[in-house]
C-alpha cells in the first residue's frame, strides 16, 4: 500500500528571496491543517519556514522537514506532543519551549506512543529536548540538543526517557542540559552519542540488560553515573575532562554484574567510584581493557565493596593510581584474573623471561596516600614539598605500615590500548588528547619490547616456551649434559703454588692440588684454615698469585669461558625472598644465558618442578639449598663448588642433599665442597684434602680420615690400679696412654665395650667414662 503525501510542490521565486519566516505564507501551506486532515500513516514533507507550535501528533504520521522547517514554541509549552504510536519527526529545527520545570515543557514530548522515531533534529533553546514516558521500541537518533540559558540547576534534561523498554538512543550530540536521564528502561542500547557540559552526561536508574556503547562523556560535572541496575554493559567510550565536586567519570551505585570494557577515563577528578557495586552477593563487576589515564584518582571505592575484577588495563600516570574511601582495608577486589593484570605506570618490577608480565607483583600502597584517603582535606598538599617529607619520614620511621590497596601478581610490562573505537566524533582537542594517550601507550610498548627482548637474548626462540609447555600439559624435555670437561692430563680442577694475602697476612699459602673429572674431593679443615678462600680463587672472585685452571681454562685470562664451566653454591645464598623459584630461576637462567627447557629440567633434577611458584621466604632451608644448587647447575657446568653445601640443615635434610650431590657425581660433574662434618666426606668424597693454617698439609682417602678423626674413649680409674689397668688393655692388642690420670683408649670399630669389659675380668673398677671426639689437632668432650 501506498502512503498517501501531503506535499506543497510549487514555491514562489519571490517567497525564497524573501526568507523562511515567508515561505510557509508564500506557498500557502497550513502545517496545523495538513496534521489535522493527514490520515494514519500518512507522511507530511514540510517545505522551509517557521511554523509556530505545539504540534499535536495524535494518530501515525511521519512528519519530515525539507531545508530545516522552524517548530517555534513561542516560550511556552512543548513545541511537539506525540500521544500515538508510530510517529515519526525528522528534519526540523525545534526551539523556543516553556521554562516550566514542574510542566516539564519539552520540544518533543512523547506520552505512550511506542514505536516513535525523533531523528535529525536540532533543538534550541529548549527546556527539556525529547521527553518520552512509557513509550517502548522508541528511538532518539541523530540530534543535535541545546539548553536554555538558564543555571544548571534550572535546565531541563536533553533527552529523558522513563518506561521505554528496547528503545534506542544513538548518534545525538547534546550540549549544556542538566542531565540525560534513562530511567525504568530495559534493554537500552545508547551508542555513538556526545554528553557534555551538562552535571550527568548519562543518569541511569533502575534499568537492565543495557548497553553504553562508543559514546563520548566530555567536559560534564559527572560522565556517567549508574544506579540500582543490573547487567550494564559500558563497552569503548570516552570519558574524558569530567571536574565538577564529585568529578566522576563514571559512578556506580548499588549496581550488579557490570561489564566495563575498552573504555577510556582520562582527566577525571575520578576515574571510576564504586559505591556498594555490586550489591548482591552472587554478582561481580568486571573492568578489562580500559584505560584510566591522568585522572587524579585512577578508581575508587569504598571500604565494603568487594567482587570486582580489574584484568588487562591500563593505569597510566593518575595522581593516584586506586584509593580506597575512608577506614577500613578495602580488600576483597581482585586486580589478576587467570594470570592476567594490569598495566601500572608505577610499576617497579622486572620481567626477565619476556612472557609481557612483571615477575614480581605489584603492590599498590603510599604513606601519603593512605592519609588522603582517610583525609580529602589533606589533598591541598598533593604535589607539594610536604607531600614528599611526610613520605621520607615515614618511610623512615614507618610507625604504621600503609594500607594495601590492591596486590597485581601478574602486572603487564606494556599497556593494551582499547580495541572498541569510540563511535561519537571527537573534536580535534579532544583526537589529541586520546591518540597522546595511546601514543604514550605505544612508545611504552616498543621500549617495553625492545628491554624484555635485551634480557632474554635469544628473542622469540625462547620467550613464553616455559608457559607454553606447562599449558599444554607437556613435561619438560630430557636433560642433555655437557658431558666431561676436556683436558691434556685429565683435570677438570687444577692449581699451582696458590697465594691469597689479606692485608699483608697470608691466608692461603702455596697450595697446589688437583681434581679429576668426575672425581668429589673434600677441603677440610678448621674455621680459618682457608677453605672459602680457595674457593673464591677458583671463582676469580679475588686477586691471588698462582694459577688456577678449571678444564684447562686459566681462570684469570678465560675470563667468561671459565666462568661458564663452573657453578657454585655459597654457604647462605642471597636469593630475592618476594620472587618465586619459578622467577628465581627465571632471573638467573637469564643472566646464565640457559634455555626455559633448561630451567625446567634442572628444577626436575633437583626435586623442586613442583615448587615454581611457591614464593622464596616460604622455602624450608633444605628446600633454599636445592634451589641454590639448581642455579648452579644452570647452563649445565661440568665443575661444581660448593661452600659447606649442608651447614644449617637437620639430619633428614642433609642426607637429601648428599644423595642428590652423589647422583650429579655419578653422571660426571666434578665437585669440590669444602666441610667440617666427617659424615659429609664419607658420603660424597673419594679424596680429602687437609688444610691447617693456609696450608694443605695432607691428602687423604676418607677412610684415613675416619680412623684418624675416631672417637676415644676416656676411663677413670683408681690411681692405684692404673697401670694394671694399662697391662690388662695391651694385653689384648688395645692402644692404651695414659694422661692426667685418666686412660684414654682409641674406639675399636664395633667393639666400643670391649675395654669396659677387659678392666671388669681384671678387676679394675671404672669410676667415669666420656667419649672424646677429635677435631683438628685437639680432643673435645663429646658425649659423657
Amino acid at each position: 500500500m501506498i502512503r498517501p503525501s501531503v506535499r506543497v510542490a510549487v514555491v514562489a521565486t519571490t517567497a525564497l528571496l524573501a526568507g523562511s519566516a515567508d515561505i510557509a505564507a508564500a506557498t500557502g501551506f497550513d502545517l496545523a491543517h495538513a496534521v489535522a486532515t493527514a490520515p494514519p500513516g500518512a507522511t507530511i514533507r514540510v517545505p522551509p519556514g517557521v511554523y509556530t507550535g505545539p504540534v499535536r501528533l495524535d494518530r501515525p504520521l511521519t512528519l519530515v522537514g525539507e531545508g530545516w522547517p522552524v517548530l517555534d514554541g513561542g516560550g511556552e509549552g512543548d513545541v511537539v506532543d506525540v500521544t500515538a504510536p508510530d510517529v515519526t519527526v525528522r528534519g526540523f529545527v525545534i526551539r523556543n519551549t516553556g521554562d516550566s520545570l514542574d510542566r516539564e515543557n519539552a520540544g518533543v514530548a512523547v506520552e505512550k506512543a511506542p514505536r516513535c522515531v525523533v531523528e535529525n533534529n536540532r533543538f534550541e533553546n529548549v527546556l527539556f529536548g525529547v521527553y518520552m514516558k512509557e513509550s517502548p521500541h522508541s528511538v532518539v537518533r541523530g540530534n543535535v540538543i541545546g539548553a536554555k540559558a538558564l543555571s544548571l540547576a534550572r535546565r531541563g534534561d536533553g533527552i529523558r526517557l522513563w518506561r521505554c523498554d528496547d528503545s534506542l538512543v544513538e548518534g545525538n550530540v547534546v550540549r549544556g542540559g542538566r542531565d540525560t536521564v534513562l530511567w525504568f528502561c530495559d534493554r537500552l542500547v545508547v551508542r555513538g552519542n556526545t554528553f557534555s557540559q551538562g552535571r550527568y552526561g548519562l543518569h541511569f536508574m533502575y534499568s537492565d540488560d543495557n548497553l553504553i556503547e562508543g559514546n563520548r562523556l566530555v567536559g560534564n560535572s559527572v560522565g556517567a553515573f549508574l544506579m540500582y541496575s543490573h547487567r550494564l554493559t559500558l563497552r569503548g567510550n570516552l570519558l574524558a575532562r569530567n571536574r565538577g565536586p564529585s568529578g566522576f567519570g563514571l559512578g556506580l551505585k548499588d549496581m550488579d554484574d557490570v561489564l566495563a570494557e575498552g573504555n577510556r577515563f582520562v582527566g577525571n577528578r575520578v576515574g571510576v567510584q564504586l559505591d556498594d557495586s555490586p550489591s548482591s552477593m552472587d554478582a561481580r563487576g568486571v573492568f578489562r581493557n580500559n584505560v584510566f589515564a591522568y585522572n587524579d584518582i585512577g578508581v575508587a571505592w569504598l571500604p565494603n565493596v568487594q567482587r570486582n575484577v580489574f584484568t588487562n588495563n591500563a593505569f597510566v600516570d593518575n595522581l593516584q593510581q586506586l584509593a580506597v574511601l575512608g577506614k577500613g582495608e578495602g580488600q576483597g577486589n581482585s586486580f589478576t584474573d587467570h594470570g592476567v593484570g594490569n598495566y601500572w605506570s608505577n610499576y617497579a618490577g622486572f620481567d626477565l623471561d619476556g612472557d609481557g608480565a612483571g615477575d614480581v607483583p605489584h603492590v599498590e600502597r603510599s604513606y601519603f596516600e593512605d592519609l588522603l584517603d582517610r583525609d580529602p582535606k589533606l589533598r591541598l598538599f598533593l604535589m607539594s614539598p610536604a607531600q614528599l617529607a611526610i613520605q621520607i619520614a615515614l618511610r623512615a620511621l614507618p610507625v604504621v605500615a600503609p594500607r594495601v590497596k590492591a596486590v597485581d601478581e601478574a602486572p603487564r610490562m606494556t599497556p593494551v590500548a582499547p580495541q572498541t573505537p569510540v563511535l561519537a566524533a571527537a573534536s580535534p582537542r579532544e583526537s589529541a588528547v586520546a591518540g597522546l594517550v595511546l601514543l604514550c601507550a605505544a612508545v611504552a610498548a616498543v621500549g617495553g619490547a625492545c628491554a624484555a627482548t635485551s634480557v632474554v637474548g635469544g628473542g622469540a626462540a625462547h620467550r613464553g616456551s616455559d608457559v607454553g609447555r606447562r599449558a599444554q600439559g607437556k613435561a619438560p624435555r630430557e636433560r642433555q649434559d655437557r658431558g666431561p670437561c676436556r683436558t691434556s692430563d685429565e683435570s677438570a680442577i687444577k692449581v699451582q703454588q696458590l697465594v691469597k694475602r689479606y692485608s699483608g697476612a697470608p691466608v692461603v699459602q702455596g697450595v697446589s692440588f688437583a681434581v679429576a673429572q668426575g672425581e668429589a674431593a673434600a677441603l677440610w679443615g678448621p674455621n680459618g684454615a682457608g677453605k672459602t678462600t680457595i674457593l673464591r680463587c677458583l671463582l676469580n672472585l679475588t686477586r691471588f698469585d698462582g694459577a688456577v685452571w678449571l678444564c684447562g681454562v686459566d681462570v684469570r685470562s678465560g675470563g667468561r669461558k671459565a666462568r661458564r664451566l663452573v657453578g657454585y653454591v655459597p654457604q647462605e645464598a642471597a636469593l630475592h625472598q618476594d620472587l618465586n623459584v619459578g622467577q628465581t630461576m627465571a632471573l638467573f637462567g637469564r643472566l646464565r644465558g640457559a634455555a626455559h627447557e633448561d630451567v625446567d629440567c634442572v628444577l626436575q633434577e633437583v626435586e623442586l618442578l613442583g615448587q615454581r611458584r611457591k614464593r622464596v621466604a616460604a622455602l624450608s632451608g633444605g628446600m633454599k639449598r636445592r634451589l641454590a644448587l639448581a642455579i648452579a647447575l644452570l647452563g649445565d657446568p661440568p665443575v661444581l663448588l660448593l661452600d659447606e653445601p649442608t651447614a644449617n640443615l637437620d639430619a633428614e635434610g642433609r642426607a637429601a642433599f648428599l644423595a642428590l650431590l652423589h647422583r650429579l657425581v655419578a653422571r660426571g660433574k666434578t665437585v669440590l665442597f669444602t666441610t667440617h662434618r666427617l659424615g659429609d666426606v664419607q658420603a660424597l668424597a673419594s679424596r680429602v684434602l687437609e688444610l691447617r693454617q693456609g696450608r694443605l698439609v695432607a691428602e687423604r682417602k676418607p677412610e684415613e680420615l675416619a680412623q684418624r678423626l675416631a672417637p676415644q674413649l676416656q676411663l677413670a680409674v683408681a690411681c692405684e690400679h692404673l697401670e694394671k689397668a694399662l697391662a690388662a688393655l695391651r694385653a689384648h692388642g688395645v692402644r692404651a696412654t695414659e694422661q692426667a690420670g685418666v686412660i684414654r683408649v682409641a674406639a675399636l670399630q664395633g667393639r666400643a665395650a670391649e675395654p669396659l669389659r677387659l678392666l671388669f675380668e681384671a678387676g679394675v673398677r671404672v669410676e667415669d667414662i666420656a667419649f672424646l671426639a677429635q677435631e683438628g689437632e685437639g680432643l673435645r668432650e663429646r658425649e659423657r
